[in-house]
Parts: structure tokens; C-alpha cells; sequence
């Protein structure tokens, strides 16, 4: 590596960056067929473009490892308050977790992230505050995620469609903040977005998404209708998807709320999983008020909360991998797990 280093400050190229990227893409077309470097044993000695692009490549491959080595990411955190106009000054609170270069609040975001970061809003639950998914940002943000938790909307009375429509107004405030050069966010927010919720969220999440375009992906935990509707909503949705159920889900059960949902999407690309002996609850880390609910209906779970948590990781991180970063290894290893995985159910198109 020190020797590759050395070589490339050898170089005499006045096209820079520019021209280590024309390499890589074996564009030669506008450069001689040898670079000449000064030395001080010579005048001059010439380097045919061949080792020139096995060393680049083998630098390349380096840095990749270097970024591979670097993760899982520390995640900062900062708290936002965000004011929609167009909703009467309406002030959406939010909880953002980021890729950061040391653990804890408005931490300086990690440095050896390459590119930007693709933008996560989430929904919480019905009665359930934002930090009862914990395990959710804990697992996603560290892959190089940004997530966004709003906690408007958390009363005995909320309203579902304003639960949307501040899920898809976080998302579009974050690209502002990564154009402000005091945000720790700042140049560091890509525009593939999208929305997650559970329960009440993720029923949510299909109205954010069916009425705004710039969303790019939908992945809900046990969502559940919602009035406007879910399902109807989701006629309207056209982009990648993935929804989880708990085949043991006594307060949204699957029959009435995910799978209805996962049918009438319009999406070319969508996935649905039923996780054996899960429940609704176990999406989530513990919850007085969701077990409450839960503790009153049937089936009941016949699996641990980490195992459940441990297959929503399994397969959500390769999915937002493939539909969020363009990483088609990740689809394909995705579609693997799929067909050999006797702890789920599936459907997928």
C-alpha cells in the first residue's frame, strides 16, 4: 500500500482525479499510451499503461477493504425539530441516527463512508414512542444508513394521514440539512430515500409513499390499515417493497391487514414475510403499551424477541443493500436466503 502511495505522488498527471477515473473505466482513448514520471536516478522512465491500471486496481481494491473493514459504522445522533409551512407551521420533532465517526450526539459523521448515505423515515406504532425501536436503528444505521424517527402523532388519537405526510416531510427536510453547512449531515444525504413504520407506521408509511414520488423504496413491519387506507394506498405504490408479518400476530393479523396490503401493491418488485411463530410486539424492543395489547389477544408468540429480531435483520439489511444502493450481490444473496429459510414464509414478485 505504501509503495502504491508513493508511486501514485510519482506521477506526473496534471488530470488528476479525473484521469485515475478514466483509468478505471478504461477510457484510454485521450491519453498517450505511456505516462512518463520523474526520477532522481533518471530523466525519465516510461510505465506502460498496463501496470499503471494493475496498480490503480489493486489500489482500488485496498480502499475497499479499508471501507469493508471500517463498518459497522458508530452511529451519532442529533435532535431535530422541523417546520412544515404549508401545514400551518406544523413543528415535527424527530430523532436522527447517523453513520459517525465516534458513538453519541452531534458527533462529526464518519469519514470513511464512501458516497453519501441513503435517507430512512420511520413510523412507530400505535401508542409507542420512537426509542421502542431501538433495535431497528441499531441494526440499519451502522450499514451506512441514515435514519429519521419522527415522534409526532404518539396520543390516544393520532391521525394517520398526518403521521404520512410528516414521514415524507423528514425526508425531504433531511436534504436540506445536508446542504447546511452547520448540520453534521451536511454533504453527506443521498436522495435514495425511503419510509419504514410498524403497526400504525407502517400503515403510514403506504400513505407517504403513494402520495410522494421522490420515495424510492417502502419496507413496513407488521403494518396495519389505517383510515385514509393503507391497502388502497397501496394500489398507488409502484416502488420496491418489502413487508413483514408475524404469522402470530393477534392485533394486526396477516390475513386482514399485511397480505391485503402486499396484493394490492402495484410494485414489480415486492416481498412478503411471515415469520413463524412471531407476533406482532416482537417486531419492536420491549413496549408497556404494545404488550399490554398483545397480552390480551391470541395466538401468542412462540418464538424469543431476539429471534424475531434476528430475521428481520437478516433480511432486511441485503434488501435495503440491493433497492437503496444499487448492490445486486446483496439482491441475489437476498433471494437465497428466501428458499432455504424453514423459519419464514414468503411470497415475491
Amino acid at each position: 500500500m505504501k509503495g502504491l502511495t508513493s508511486f501514485l505522488k510519482a506521477t506526473n498527471s496534471t488530470a488528476g482525479l479525473g484521469y485515475v477515473l478514466d483509468l478505471m473505466g478504461n477510457n484510454f482513448s485521450t491519453h498517450a499510451n505511456q505516462i512518463r514520471i520523474a526520477s532522481p536516478s533518471h530523466a525519465h522512465k516510461s510505465i506502460n499503461f498496463a501496470f499503471m491500471k494493475t496498480a490503480l486496481l489493486c489500489l482500488i481494491g485496498a480502499c475497499c477493504c479499508l471501507a469493508a473493514f471500517a463498518q459497522p459504522y458508530p452511529i451519532g445522533h442529533v435532535s431535530l425539530t422541523m417546520v412544515d409551512a404549508a401545514r400551518q407551521n406544523r413543528e415535527v420533532t424527530c430523532e436522527v441516527y447517523y453513520p459517525a465517526e465516534t458513538a453519541g450526539d452531534n458527533t462529526a459523521f464518519s469519514k470513511t463512508l464512501l458516497g453519501k448515505a441513503p435517507a430512512i423515515a420511520f413510523g412507530h406504532g400505535f401508542v409507542m414512542r420512537w426509542d421502542a425501536y431501538q433495535n431497528i436503528w441499531e441494526a440499519v444505521v451502522p450499514h451506512g444508513y441514515i435514519m429519521v424517527l419522527p415522534t409526532t402523532e404518539a396520543s390516544f388519537s393520532p391521525h394517520h394521514d398526518a403521521q404520512g405526510q410528516d414521514l415524507a416531510f423528514v425526508l425531504q427536510q433531511l436534504q436540506k440539512e445536508g446542504r447546511n453547512p452547520g448540520s453534521p449531515l451536511y454533504g453527506h444525504v443521498d436522495t435514495m430515500t425511503c419510509v419504514m413504520g410498524h403497526s400504525m407506521g407502517g400503515g403510514s408509511s403506504f400513505l407517504a409513499a403513494a402520495g410522494h414520488p421522490e420515495i424510492k423504496a417502502i419496507a413496513t413491519l407488521a403494518p396495519a390499515e389505517t383510515g385514509p387506507s393503507a391497502i388502497a394506498a397501496a394500489k398507488k405504490i409502484a416502488i420496491p417493497a418489502l413487508i413483514f408479518a408475524g404469522l402470530n400476530d393477534c392485533i394486526t393479523p396477516p390475513d386482514k391487514h399485511q397480505l391485503p396490503m402486499y396484493e394490492a401493491l402495484a410494485s414489480p418488485s415486492k416481498c412478503y414475510i411471515g415469520i413463524k411463530g412471531g407476533s406482532h410486539c416482537l417486531m419492536a424492543d420491549k413496549s408497556v403499551t404494545c404488550g399490554f395489547g398483545e397480552g390480551a389477544c391470541k395466538p401468542k408468540p412462540e418464538i424469543t424477541r431476539e429471534a424475531q429480531h434476528e430475521l428481520i435483520d437478516k433480511y432486511l439489511i441485503p434488501w435495503l443493500d440491493c433497492h437503496l444502493k444499487h448492490d445486486l450481490d446483496a439482491g441475489t444473496s437476498f433471494s437465497n436466503l428466501l428458499k432455504n429459510d424453514t423459519a419464514i414464509v414468503f411470497k415475491t414478485r
